[in-house]
């Protein structure tokens, strides 16, 4: 195999070890060759020995920061020209513009798009060479002048005349006989608009000094070009500045990227809407202004529902441009409210922050409209249906509003409460503006310090199992219980999953918790069977993040072995929308857990795909009706319709099929009608800590329910 060509070498300085591992390996994939530094000081050490081509530069490390540590590379031997790229996390222009100012040639924002790294790296590589080149061979300096677009040119005071190069007259698309050889010539070519930076700088030359002017012209042809000059004054041998040597670069096409950049770092590439940055710096900006003119600012976050639905069933590339048309109805909107044509009425501005969630703010009372009439405005504008060429869409919205100065005077802390109301839009009924108040503001504390307790329950024994029977109704045989897990929160009492898992799922801890609850579960069977208590199998609900984690068979193995079980005492519950995510992946994972003798439910079936392809693929051994069919199942057609559905397809397909929910004897009888025999429910017991279960057991309840039957 032929080696990857190496394109330079590059010194990764951050004091963050996964981020340089990310970046060695990244750049060693695009042919670089990476050498690392944890901070400035062995930074510095390691550029004086190794004389990397580059520097990749974090900003804020220990020791030595970004900052300190560029300006002192510049004054080191061979650190004048090495091009220095610095990553910043921080999200404000004015460190940018500071890095620049002590020497940086170039900034990339975290989380940093590797590839978009390895473009600009290579770019900067470039005109770092074409730089070296001119320095290094004046005889090849006709040809660097015209690669790099660059023309020379001496003013000489004295005599008052100016000798240009050749390819200074190729700037500017000029007759070299047509150009005066006087300074003032150049005025005629430059854009109007630049012409007064130009004379300034002209002045300059004129008092023997040095400038550096950057200024557009106007070529011949009729093309607007950015050029860079750059003087140094010469003195003769009496001491005396009698010559300006300088020149004149095209930098069209520099100045262009770095408005890409800029465009990159302060606005969404899809929507072409202001990001999260930039959106933070424009509602400081409006805060200021609102200060002065004492006005209110309205901040929304409205997050799309449901919109990974519209990704999975139709694709990405209709998510991007269902996301384009919302972006473009949000902007028209708050375009639209009244007053915004008077300029005096402040403004307004959508940004695009994540995925399906954007923020629209207005600055300023336009006339007749409330900060809720606003949000109303946005939703209308969500709700109108989106007409692509190959599918509708109807969507709605959840927003979340909080107004300034009534709940909070600054940019970070209004968007903080926006969030607060936008979490609560969605839980509670979605579709819907939701106001911030102070009780969201306890609430979200209370969740806060519900997260802290949670992270140190597992170490102190406060989550605990409860086991719900399952059984075969006509005869009263236990054949299963359900694991289900509850937190003995010590000042909170006993809290149902419903208060903590969703939490658990966000934050990671779902998987550790699920760990516990697979040994804890096995752990007691093992227990009841030894104790002469046969309850068949016990079940333990799977969720998506635990059934897609790396450990999930291992974790299986390990409590199986732990609570001594045989494989198929053990029953796994997953959704059919964990199920659904990923099919490929999930037919690779259920097969795994087939061999190795589990046994397989989908937990609330009817309510997700209930699709019979995956049912056919998928190593499925039981089917739960959900409580929702089981609830209406005498009063609702269509539920009893559904439910009966379910039974003849999965008698067809050889599966087994759970009914829960069941209350009432009503309920059980109409189930046995259609054929259901195995159920769970409350008719038959309530979820019960071990202790009481095997009490239950032994007093021959599940008996005395069949017997009732």
């Amino acid at each position: 195999m032929t080696p990857t060509p190496v394109h330079g070498r590059i010194l990764v300085v951050d004091d963050d070890i996964t981020t340089r591992a990310i970046a060695v390996q990244a750049l060693k994939d695009a042919g670089f060759e990476p050498l690392e530094a944890s901070d400035g000081i062995e930074a510095l050490e390691k550029f004086a020995v190794l004389q990397p081509d580059l520097v990749l530069l974090d900003l804020m490390m220990p020791r030595l920061d970004g900052f300190e540590a560029s300006r002192r590379l510049r004054r080191t031997p061979g650190g004048q020209r090495v091009p220095i790229i610095v990553m910043t996390g921080l999200e404000d222009s004015e460190a940018i513009e500071r890095a620049y100012l002590v020497g940086a040639t170039d900034f990339i924002s975290k989380p940093i798009n590797w590839m978009l790294l390895r473009h600009r790296i290579q770019y900067v590589l470039r005109s770092a060479r074409t730089m070296d080149e001119l320095v290094r061979s004046e005889a090849n300096l006709a040809d660097a002048q015209r690669i790099a677009r660059l023309g020379s040119w001496e003013w000489h005071l004295r005599e008052g005349y100016v000798r240009r190069s050749e390819q200074y007259f190729a700037l500017f698309g000029e007759d070299p006989v047509a150009f005066p050889p006087v300074v003032e010539a150049v005025l005629e070519r430059v854009f109007p608009q630049d012409r007064a930076i130009v004379r300034e700088a002209h002045s300059q030359g004129r008092r023997g000094q040095a400038y550096r002017v950057e200024y557009r012209i106007v070529r011949n042809d009729g093309a607007l070009r950015t050029v860079l000059e750059q003087a140094e004054p010469i003195a003769g041998s009496d001491g005396a500045v009698n010559r300006l040597q300088g020149t004149t670069q095209d930098i069209t096409e520099q100045v262009e990227a770095e408005k890409r950049i800029r465009y990159l770092a302060y606005y969404d590439s899809l929507t072409g809407l202001p990001n999260r940055q930039y959106c933070r710096d424009l509602l400081k900006q409006a805060i200021r202004r609102a200060v002065r003119a004492r006005r209110w600012i309205a901040a929304m976050v409205v997050d799309l529902d449901r919109f990974g639905r519209i990704n999975e069933s139709l694709g990405p590339s209709v998510g991007d441009q269902v996301l384009q048309v919302v972006a473009r109805r949000l902007g028209e909107a708050v375009a639209a409210l009244p007053g915004r044509e008077d300029a005096r009425a402040g403004s307004s501005v959508v940004a695009r922050i994540g995925g399906d969630q954007f923020v629209a703010f207005v600055d300023g009372a336009p006339e007749g409209e409330a900060p809720e009439n606003v949000g109303q405005r946005l939703l209308e504008a969500v709700r109108k249906p989106i007409l692509l060429a190959d599918a509708e869409v109807a969507l709605t919205a959840s927003i979340g509003m909080a107004v300034y100065p009534e709940h909070a005077t600054d940019a970070d802390a209004l968007l903080k409460c926006a969030d607060m109301a936008v979490s609560e839009s969605k839980r509670e009924r979605r579709d819907a503006v939701c106001n911030f108040s102070d009780e969201l503001r306890i609430a979200a504390d209370l969740r806060l310090s519900l997260e802290t307790d949670m992270r140190k329950a597992l170490e102190q024994g406060e989550f605990e199992l409860f086991y719900q029977p399952v059984l075969r109704y006509a005869e009263g045989d236990v054949i299963a219980v359900e694991a289900l897990i509850r937190w003995r929160h010590p000042k909170r009492g006993l809290l149902a999953p419903g208060e903590f898992v969703a939490m658990a799922e966000e934050t990671g801890l779902i998987v550790e918790m699920g760990e516990w609850g697979l040994r804890e579960a096995c752990a007691q069977m093992g227990r009841w069977l030894a104790e002469g208590i046969d309850l068949g199998a016990v079940a333990v609900n799977l969720s998506g993040i635990s059934f897609r984690h790396v450990r999930l068979l291992t974790a299986v193995q390990s409590a199986l072995e732990g609570g001594g079980l045989s494989p198929e005492r053990l029953e796994l519950e997953m959704t059919e929308s964990v199920l659904m995510r990923d099919v490929e992946l999930t037919h690779e994972i259920l097969q795994e857990l087939k061999r190795m003798g589990v046994r397989l439910m989908v937990d609330d079936f009817g309510t997700g795909y209930s699709s019979l392809a995956y049912l056919k693929r998928f190593p499925i051994d039981v089917l739960k009706i959900d409580r929702s069919f089981v609830m209406d199942l005498e009063r609702d057609g269509s539920d009893a319709a559904i439910t009966a559905a379910v039974l003849a397809m999965s008698q067809e397909l050889g599966l087994e099929v759970v009914a829960e929910g069941v209350e009432t004897l009503a309920q059980a009888e109409a189930l046995r009608r259609r054929g259901c025999r195995q159920m769970q429910g409350f008719y038959f017991a309530r979820p019960m800590p071990a202790d009481e279960l095997a009490h239950w057991y032994r007093a021959a309840i599940p008996r005395r329910i069949a017997a009732t039957a």
